[in-house]
């Protein structure tokens, strides 16, 4: 495990391309902090493509980092309204790669969102979608995007093409506030640190444009042409993790949590609050989160605790798929069979990820029956 992405709340998501395909430098992107590889259809060859997912699956089990693969499905900025025509073999691929995340583009309607979904369905797949918010239509109803997604993508640079370029950092904002209220995950993207496409460096300009992306609330940033085709992939996601801690210095973690008392949708979220609330209270060193299905380490990382939130599943595709949430830190760990060994394990990840030593507290959470997925209903404060 790399301490610093445990310390590091918001994610990168890096674009594997010509300059980032070979297994040195994917090796380097995921000891410099990329937490989900992103392959863009709209490039390449299925062929290639299939070859990158293996590389980065072979890659982050050798070193022991947990790491999510996007596939960005291309769409048509033309397109008829036919989700079957546009997507279907693009899906068939994600499909047989079990890829954690797919991202569909020119999206104007959540019909089109459960078009998708039924196709997954229909190949017996369960893969979370990712909308692209990037047209004016798809801007208008983001609230019943999100509503049928599992997240979106601020893809400012098709957005700004089709808004006046000074409504983008608005329109910007209010998504990921949004998303932010829901619960649900964004991805903030296009020509972040676009200079380091030539430069080894990147621009005052663009560094603070990262800087507010995080204090925007962003649960992820996206790397496009920096990685993909850059000169200097590898500096541009260390660039960016250096960028994203510092910002991370001021994020107002506790006037999110008060803030966000009034949007409680349900007692499980009201027991996710608690818990972060807890451990800004104790000084806790981490939150120990035990989840089956990803939906308590959702909702802890909704409420933006300082801590890092240690998510400890048994099972691989939640333990990828958390990659993308701000703030937590996924851990692969047999299920535990009794509240007993829960507390055992959860001492045992504190210690082991040096996040706490012996006496420390941290909060444990958990849902009972630990198999029951979309339930947190444990909150307690231990002792390392």
């Amino acid at each position: 495990m790399n301490p610093t992405k445990a310390v590091r709340h918001v994610k990168i998501v890096s674009t594997l391309g010509p300059a980032s395909s070979s297994p040195e430098v994917i090796q380097k992107l995921l000891k410099g902090g990329m937490d989900m590889a992103r392959l863009n259809l709209a490039y390449g060859t299925l062929e290639e493509h299939r070859r990158l997912i293996a590389e980065v699956r072979r890659l982050s089990q050798k070193l022991r980092l947990p790491t999510g693969i996007l596939l960005d499905l291309p769409g048509s900025k033309y397109r008829s309204g036919d989700v079957k025509t546009l997507f279907s073999q693009h899906l068939d691929f994600a499909a047989s790669q079990g890829v954690d995340f797919v991202a569909l583009s020119f999206i104007s309607s959540a019909r089109q969102v459960k078009e998708v979904k039924e196709l997954l369905q229909k190949m017996n797949v369960d893969i979370p979608v990712i909308v692209k918010i990037e047209e004016a239509p798809a801007l208008e109803r983001s609230s019943s995007l999100l509503e049928a997604s599992e997240g979106i993508m601020v893809a400012r640079g098709d957005l700004a093409l089709n808004i006046s370029i000074e409504k983008v950092p608005v329109a910007q904002k209010q998504l990921i506030r949004e998303a932010n209220l829901c619960g649900k995950p964004v991805i903030t993207a296009t020509q972040m640190l676009m200079s380091m496409v030539e430069s080894a460096t990147p621009t005052r300009a663009e560094a603070t444009d990262v800087a507010n992306a995080v204090l925007d609330g962003s649960d992820a940033l996206m790397l496009s042409e920096e990685t993909a085709i850059g000169s200097y992939p590898v500096a541009a996601v260390e660039t960016m993790v250096r960028i994203a801690l510092e910002a991370e210095t001021v994020f107002p973690y506790q006037q999110i949590i008060s803030e966000r008392r009034d949007f409680l949708p349900e007692a499980n979220d009201a027991a996710a609050r608690a818990a972060c609330q807890m451990a800004y209270q104790v000084q806790a060193k981490a939150i120990i989160a035990f989840t089956y299905g990803g939906t308590t380490a959702l909702r802890l990382s909704k409420y933006r605790p300082r801590q890092p939130i240690l998510a400890v599943t048994s099972r691989e595709i939640i333990e990828r798929r958390l990659t993308l949430l701000w703030g937590v830190c996924p851990i692969s760990k047999p299920e535990p069979s009794s509240l007993d060994e829960v507390f055992e394990v959860a001492r045992e990840v504190a210690l082991e990820t040096r996040l706490a030593k012996k006496g420390d507290l941290v909060i444990v959470t958990a849902g009972l029956p630990l198999s029951l997925p979309g339930s947190t209903n444990l909150v307690k404060i231990h002792s390392v």
